[in-house]
């Protein structure tokens, strides 16, 4: 079943929980701030392996792309990336890459959220 998904803009707090981030950190702000500028650098080259271990139906590829990637974004706060990798993970974990296109659309929609949200 082919539904359309239409990608709806997430609040800010949903998209990057700076505040707990930064928690996690002790408060430390420049450290935040170069764990964000990593995570900036990191994520498209990320959502990139994961684009083509799905293009390629490589579960194992898209178990470890996905992972990867809910560990820099969890590291930094990002929950809405987080949450839809770890999404992904568990389903090819399962074996299951049936709706692996639409998946990876969301995903690269909250990533584009996210990144005009971060941006300093």
């Amino acid at each position: 079943m082919d539904t359309l998904h239409t990608h709806k803009a997430l609040p800010k707090e949903q998209l990057w929980n700076k505040d707990a981030a930064l928690s996690r950190l002790g408060g430390n702000e420049g450290l935040l701030n170069r764990i964000v500028e990593m995570f900036l650098a990191q994520i498209t080259q990320k959502q990139e392996a994961l684009q083509k271990a799905a293009t390629e139906l490589d579960v194992d590829a898209v178990k470890f792309s996905s992972h990867a990637m809910k560990g820099v974004s969890g590291d930094v706060g990002a929950d809405a990336i987080r949450e839809k990798a770890s999404s992904i993970e568990n389903k090819a974990k399962q074996g299951d890459l049936t709706e692996i296109a639409s998946d990876i659309e969301e995903l690269k929609s909250l990533i584009e959220q996210t990144l005009i949200v971060m941006q300093p």
